[in-house]
């Protein structure tokens, strides 16, 4: 594939997710985030969007590695298919954690997504190592996630009444 449609299709894909995400969320993002109880070593909401823009870049360039891949290997489709369902799932996580305000669910499949991860970086590895190396901060990164939703979800457990 060329490098232009790459770019181009790395692009799209990245907008569509961004898209879902931000729909999924909702308009109030800022207000739910008030009302929580947080863990001491919580990130700030600016910080968020800053892991988020990574994220996207991180997505961006290892989409653009796999599409320049020469050949339609079913390794390759299968990561490009792998990464599509992993955007698609982090796009739905924001409906569970900001419509539902479901702490315990968001903490559940923020749990097992690096399942995904790892299958991603071990594909990875086979297909493309440059790609599989720009993926290591997002892997990093998904460890503090998962400690982080743990935390947020402990905080914000609903209290039971006591009859």
């Amino acid at each position: 594939m060329s490098a232009s449609s790459a770019i181009l299709i790395s692009l799209g894909v990245c907008l569509f997710a961004a898209t879902l995400e931000g729909v999924c969320a909702g308009k109030n993002v800022k207000a739910y985030f008030a009302s929580l109880r947080w863990p001491s070593y919580s990130a700030p909401l600016w910080v968020w969007y800053i892991i988020g823009g990574v994220y996207y870049l991180i997505f961006f360039f290892v989409l653009y590695r796999i599409l320049r891949v020469d050949g339609n290997s079913v390794l390759r489709l299968f990561v490009l298919g792998l990464i599509l369902f992993m955007m698609v799932v982090n796009g739905l996580w924001n409906y569970v954690f900001f419509r539902a305000k479901n702490m315990l669910l968001a903490f559940i499949g923020a749990s097992l997504v690096p399942i995904l991860d790892l299958t991603l970086f071990i594909c990875l590895i086979q297909l493309d190592t440059v790609a599989a190396r720009s993926l290591i901060p997002y892997l990093l990164y998904r460890v503090y996630a998962v400690w982080w939703g743990y935390g947020l979800w402990k905080h914000n457990r609903p209290v039971k009444s006591q009859i």
